[in-house]
């Protein structure tokens, strides 16, 4: 390792922490941080479930409460509070919201440390940034949310299946975050299934047959795939406890006919093109910069292609009208989608980010595919299709739900290119080009600028809808 990637390894992530508890636990202890659309869960469902828990610790009742999840953060939380003996309303508060703080940084180091797995320090600190500077990370970190907390674990959980060496050590610490997840929210199973399928896919007999060529993740015996398949049998069994105490997948309030806001009363079909309208703004500047590693290139021309067909075939085939009564509201894409023209219940917004977005996705997994990261790409796209289904099931389409874990996915891919990086020949055939150690250094130039090209409309957007509508909080 040269001077300059120890160096990295040492200053990168805490100026990276630095700068994100200024932006999150600086507005907490200044007390600016008074913003009431964005904290409605946190005064309404979060802060008064923790209190109750604590209140009726250690018998606490399961059965219903004001929150849509299952209630591991609750939990933890109110154990917490007990264990402070604060009686202030308002001390507690902010106790919780610094506890808030925490599980913003756990999610900005889990990122961080996989991403250094595959890139250099300071690579990884610009994939990060996007993530680090989302307004919805920022917000989650500032106000009591489940959010932070819930994608941190299941990054541990993916980020393990992607980056690391599939040994019993390895699995064993992914199995136990998706248990803790499920138990955080019990839709985080969705990461179960095609987790299983990388370790199994690693497994050395099954390595050999797929991806024999990659030098990344070396192949394992059985034992990984033996202990993840039991805590995802552990993870199922959460929430098969759960669905019999509570007559469904959420807690009774949150059912139709219920006294909250239902999260279960059906499909909600426009998180599809809603998500990739959302990765094709938030890639478009990395796409951009990364043309001259792709444009000339077949393979990842194909996989755009299909990436274009998959998206339109998306936008033609889920309505995609927003709206409060059909659950697609909160966020810039659904204020936008409200107010441009709408055609058989399809909006032209969402429709016309659909395809772009599909797009994107092709180039990018053609970029993954051309520098020799398949096994990554096609769990990627795995990871992507079970994580929509699960939220398709939600009767809510909030931008929060989606925003951050397009970030990482972005953040990842931009990363795991850095050591494959190559900038196709202006000579010979498409397939021709520059060796790796002819162009490395170019590459990850390109790479960081992409990441950084990314951070700066997140920065933007964080400005403007968070920081810019914040107040001092009175009293």
């Amino acid at each position: 390792m040269n001077e300059s990637a120890l160096t990295g390894r040492f200053t990168a992530l805490p100026i990276l922490l630095l700068a994100f508890l200024a932006g999150t636990l600086g507005p907490v202890l200044l007390g600016f941080d008074r913003f009431p659309q964005k904290s409605v869960d946190h005064d309404f469902h979060h802060i008064p479930v923790i209190l109750s828990f604590a209140e009726m610790l250690p018998n606490v009742e399961l059965s219903d409460y004001a929150s849509a999840t299952t209630p591991g953060m609750h939990l933890a939380l109110a154990v917490f509070v007990r264990m402070a003996g604060v009686s202030d309303p308002r001390t507690t508060e902010t106790l919780l919201q610094v506890c808030s703080c925490v599980f913003g940084v756990l999610l900005i180091v889990t990122a961080f440390r996989y991403a250094l797995r595959v890139a250099s320090p300071w690579t990884a600190f610009a994939c990060v940034l996007p993530l680090a500077s989302s307004p919805y990370v920022l917000g989650n970190a500032i106000w009591v949310m489940t959010d932070n907390l819930s994608l941190a674990l299941i990054a541990i959980t993916i980020g393990s299946t992607l980056f690391c060496e599939a040994n019993g050590a390895c699995a064993l610490r992914s199995g136990v975050a998706l248990v803790c997840s499920v138990f955080v929210r019990q839709v985080n199973i969705w990461v179960s299934g095609v987790a299983l399928l990388g370790y199994w896919l690693q497994w050395n007999p099954v390595r050999r047959l797929f991806f024999r060529e990659e030098s990344q993740a070396e192949g394992s015996g059985p034992a990984a795939t033996v202990i993840f398949t039991i805590a995802m049998m552990s993870a199922v069994g959460i929430i098969t406890c759960f669905v019999f105490l509570w007559g469904g997948l959420v807690p009774p309030m949150f059912q139709v006919g219920g006294s909250g806001m239902t999260h279960a009363g059906g499909f909600n079909y426009g998180i599809t093109p809603g998500s990739f309208a959302l990765l094709g703004v938030y890639a478009s500047p990395a796409i951009v910069i990364l043309t001259p590693f792709w444009i000339h290139d077949g393979r990842i021309l194909r996989t755009m292609m299909i990436g274009l067909g998959v998206g339109l075939l998306t936008g033609l085939i889920f309505e995609s009208v927003a709206g409060e009564e059909y659950g697609r509201m909160s966020g810039w894409l659904w204020l936008f989608a409200s107010r441009t023209p709408t055609v058989l219940d399809r909006s032209c917004l969402v429709f016309a980010g659909s395809i772009v977005g599909g797009g994107t996705a092709g180039v990018l997994f053609g970029l993954l595919i051309s520098a020799e990261r398949a096994r990554t790409a096609w769990l990627l796209a795995g990871f992507a299709v079970s994580f929509l289904a699960a939220y398709t099931v939600n009767s809510w389409a909030f931008q929060r739900y989606f925003d951050p874990p397009i970030l990482l996915g972005i953040g990842w891919c931009l990363a795991s290119l850095e050591t494959a990086a190559r900038v196709p020949s202006t000579r010979g055939s498409a397939t021709e080009g520059l060796t790796r150690a002819d162009c490395n250094s170019l590459g990850t130039v390109q790479i960081r600028l992409a990441a950084i090209g990314v951070f700066v409309m997140q920065a933007v957007f964080a400005a403007f809808t968070l920081y810019g509508k914040m107040r001092w909080t009175v009293g």
